[in-house]
C-alpha cells in the first residue's frame, strides 16, 4: 500500500486527511486516527479511558494475535491514554474492513471506553479535534483559544517586563546547578558522562527563564554561552580540587587559589589545551544538540505552537459519542497550555 492507495482508502470510507500519511474520523464510535508509516505498516490510534491499558491491555493482545497473527501488535500510551494498532498492510487484504473495523470490534467487545473527555481541562462536551503525540483527541475550542490567549499574554508580559540583567544571573545560577553532577562524577568516579552534560545547557536555559530573563533569542545565546563558560567553570573546579588534594590544602585554604587561578592567563590556556576540556566541550556540545529542542524556545515559540493547535482542531460533532448531552456546557477554566502535537 502506497500514500495514494492509503489517501483512497481513507477518503473512500469518510475519513478527512489532514496531512498526506495521517486521517482522522469516526468508526464503530470511536475517533480513530490512520498513519501511513510505509509501504508495509499503518497504525490505528484513539483515544481511551486513563485505566483500560491496565484493565484490557493484556486481553486485546491476546485476541489481535488469535486473529491476526504476527500481522498486528498493540501498543499503549499512558501519557495520552491513547491505543496504537500496527498493522501489516501487506498481509492484511482489505486492510479497513478486515483489518481495521475488525481491531475496532474487539476493542469494543472488551469494552474499552469512547471518552469525550477534553484533552486540556478534561471536561466534557468536546466540540473539536486536536492532534496529542499523532492521536486526534477531543478538545474544547474555548479551552484551545484560551490557551493561545494565555500564551500570548505571557508573551507581551515578558516582552515588557523580562529582564537581560536577571536572565544572566538566572543562566549562571543555572550553569552552576548543571555542571554539578558531572563534576561529582569526574571527581569520585573518576569518569566522564555524556548525558550529564545534557544538563548544563537544560539547567542554564531554565535558570534565564525562572529569573524572568527576556525570552527571545537572548534566551538562547546566553543558554549557548554559559554552556561554553560551565565546561571552563568544571575544568576549574576540576583542576582545583587536584591541587588541594595534591598539596593537602584545606577547602578554605583551596578556595583562596581560585580567585587567582581566574585572573591567570596561563591557567586559562592550559585549561585550553586539555584533553578532558576538549572532551568535556564536545560533551557540552552534544549536550546543547539534544536539548536544542528546549533551549531554542521563546516566547514567540509558545505563542506559535499554541496558535499551531487551534489552527490543525477540526470539528467534532459527528464523532460524539452515544449518550452526549448537547446542553452540557464546557467546564468556566480551560488551562493555560493546548496538547502537544
Amino acid at each position: 500500500m502506497d500514500k495514494a492507495e492509503f489517501r483512497q482508502m481513507c477518503q473512500s470510507h469518510g475519513l478527512r486527511m489532514v496531512s498526506d500519511t495521517r486521517a482522522v474520523g469516526e468508526e464503530r464510535g470511536y475517533l480513530i486516527t490512520l498513519q501511513w508509516t510505509g509501504k508495509k505498516n499503518v497504525s490505528l490510534s484513539l483515544p481511551t479511558g486513563a485505566g483500560d491499558a491496565k484493565q484490557h491491555g493484556q486481553e486485546l493482545k491476546a485476541r489481535l494475535k488469535e486473529t491476526f497473527g504476527k500481522n498486528a501488535s498493540v501498543s499503549w500510551s499512558n501519557q495520552t491514554n491513547s491505543l496504537t494498532v500496527y498493522f501489516n498492510a501487506k498481509n492484511v487484504p482489505d486492510l479497513y474492513c478486515q483489518g481495521i473495523r475488525v481491531a475496532l470490534d474487539l476493542v469494543k467487545g472488551l469494552g474499552v471506553a469512547i471518552p469525550d473527555r477534553c484533552a486540556v481541562c478534561g471536561g466534557s462536551g468536546c466540540d473539536v479535534a486536536v492532534p496529542r503525540s499523532g492521536v486526534y483527541t477531543p478538545a474544547h475550542r474555548a479551552c484551545l483559544e484560551k490557551a493561545v490567549s494565555g500564551a500570548q499574554d505571557k508573551a507581551d508580559s515578558n516582552a515588557r517586563h523580562g529582564s537581560y540583567l536577571l536572565g544572566t544571573v538566572g543562566a549562571f545560577l543555572g550553569t552552576l546547578v548543571g555542571i554539578l553532577p558531572s563534576a561529582l562524577t569526574i571527581i569520585l568516579a573518576e569518569r566522564i558522562y555524556v548525558i550529564l552534560f545534557a544538563l548544563i545547557p537544560v539547567c542554564a536555559y531554565m535558570g534565564c527563564r525562572l529569573l524572568r530573563g527576556r525570552m527571545n533569542y537572548f534566551a538562547l545565546v546566553v543558554t549557548v554561552v554559559f554552556s561554553v563558560l560551565g565546561v571552563y567553570l568544571l575544568n576549574f573546579g576540576v583542576t582545583l580540587y587536584s591541587l588541594a588534594d595534591a598539596f593537602e590544602l584545606g577547602i578554605k585554604d583551596a578556595l583562596t587559589l581560585f580567585p587567582y587561578m581566574l585572573i591567570d592567563p596561563e591557567v586559562w590556556e592550559e585549561i585550553s589545551r586539555g584533553e578532558d576540556f576538549i572532551k568535556c566541550l564536545l560533551f557540552a556540545a552534544a549536550g546543547i544538540f539534544l536539548t536544542w529542542g528546549m533551549i531554542s524556545r521563546t516566547a514567540k515559540s509558545d505563542v506559535k505552537d499554541a496558535k499551531g493547535v487551534l489552527e490543525s482542531a477540526i470539528p467534532y460533532s459527528r464523532f460524539r459519542p452515544e449518550g452526549y448531552d448537547p446542553t452540557e456546557a464546557a467546564p468556566e477554566s480551560g488551562g493555560e497550555t493546548g496538547p502537544n502535537d
